[in-house]
């Protein structure tokens, strides 16, 4: 009877998380295909190369969000939240401190860099606060939050209607994550109580989200670097695919984490939800094959469908991930700290290759990508497989 009426709470929470992530997804793909439609290709692969590296940024707020979950019977939210604008804070310093390099690196002006900076302070205190409701499995006030970061994911869409450029989004954004913030610590409230938690926790946390994410996009910033312009615009295009691929199973991850930590009940839920987003996956690799040039030339632009012949590889490369998104937070879940280093060692493998080989075309750095991913995904299944089979004698 527990059993049932916890997989039942678990299905109830992914009905009420699962639309607020796809909007949130969809809002920030909205962005996305307007910017590739208005902008020019070469400020729309600035864009997506900043948004790579604002995603890359936040990794430390998202740790800080799956710590919160995992230990939300223990904290107070006033802690919990200057800790966070605290961690945001000192995350938006070095960002600024950074923009040089990073604009140096992609080849664009300092402004964009310094207002991905800005943002991060608030996101962390935005992720704070949805750590709460998550470890406490208050997935309805929970979708609310994310439907609100959704609206400000979308208000990035109105510069580009004024004939905008790169940095008038990021401005849009910026003042969208500010807003969302601001609207979740009104829903949180003053809803956890007990002592605080550790930084050092979302510092190891931090580890395998950061290698993760770091995977994920990398090859849109190694594009960056080694394609001309108007081609690493093409790549961006595709690599929108990948992220569709990579974030659409995400309400599993976020529904199963506070439970992943349990020995007996978070072998079952990893099992089941590694099925379920893996038959998602295959799913989404056979409709990219059969819908890949309709999808790109209705959606970007006729200019896109000659990526259509290898589309599917940015399909198979997401959805690849997402596998590892599960094991990622399965890690963070048990403690386990060498996952995350083996993805980075799969990340700065994938740099090294293309960073010395330099291919000159969108297909040549996505194989390289595809192949990284598919390969780390096939070891830590592997690798975790062995683990779960060790554990059982000591768990019955």
């Amino acid at each position: 009877m527990e059993d049932s009426a916890r997989r039942a709470s678990l299905a109830r929470g992914g009905t009420l998380v699962a639309p607020a992530l796809t909007l949130v997804n969809v809002m920030a793909y909205v962005v996305t295909v307007a910017a590739a439609r208005d902008l020019t290709k070469d400020d729309y692969g600035t864009l997506v190369a900043l948004l790579g590296v604002l995603l890359v940024a936040c990794v430390p707020a998202i740790a800080l969000q799956a710590v919160v979950a995992k230990a939300v019977r223990t904290m107070t939210p006033g802690a919990l939240l200057r800790r966070g604008l605290v961690l945001g804070l000192a995350a938006s310093l070095a960002g600024a401190a950074l923009s040089p390099v990073i604009a140096a690196f992609l080849h664009s002006g300092v402004l964009g860099p310094l207002l991905v900076a800005s943002q991060l302070a608030p996101f962390a205190v935005l992720s704070s606060a949805m750590g709460v409701l998550q470890g406490q499995e208050r997935f309805g006030a929970l979708a609310v939050v994310i439907s609100v970061q959704a609206v400000g994911r979308g208000v990035g869409v109105v510069p580009l209607l004024f004939g905008g450029s790169s940095d008038d989004v990021l401005v849009a954004l910026a003042l969208g994550v500010l807003a969302s913030a601001v609207l979740a610590l009104a829903l949180v409230g003053r809803s956890a109580s007990g002592a605080s938690f550790a930084l050092v926790e979302v510092g190891h946390a931090t580890g395998g989200i950061l290698a993760l994410l770091v995977l994920a996009n990398v090859d849109v910033l190694l594009a960056r670097n080694v394609l001309s312009g108007d081609q690493s615009g093409r790549y961006a295009v595709g690599a929108v695919l990948a992220k569709a691929a990579f974030w659409l199973p995400q309400a599993v991850a976020v529904v199963v984490f506070p439970r992943l930590s349990d020995p007996v009940e978070g072998r079952a839920l990893l099992r089941t939800s590694l099925l379920l987003v893996g038959g998602l996956g295959a799913v989404e690799v056979l409709g990219c094959v059969v819908l890949a040039r309709p999808v790109l030339e209705i959606t970007f632009g006729t200019q896109y469908g000659s990526l259509s012949p290898y589309a599917w590889l940015w399909v198979v490369q997401g959805a690849a991930l997402s596998l590892v998104q599960l094991l990622v937070y399965r890690a963070i879940a048990l403690s386990d700290r060498v996952t995350g280093g083996l993805i980075g060692v799969a990340a700065a493998l994938e740099t090294a290759v293309v960073l010395l080989w330099r291919p000159g075309k969108p297909s040549l750095v996505i194989a390289v990508a595809t192949v990284i991913a598919v390969a780390t995904t096939a070891f830590l299944l592997v690798r975790s497989g062995a683990a779960e089979k060790a554990a059982q004698p000591a768990a019955a």
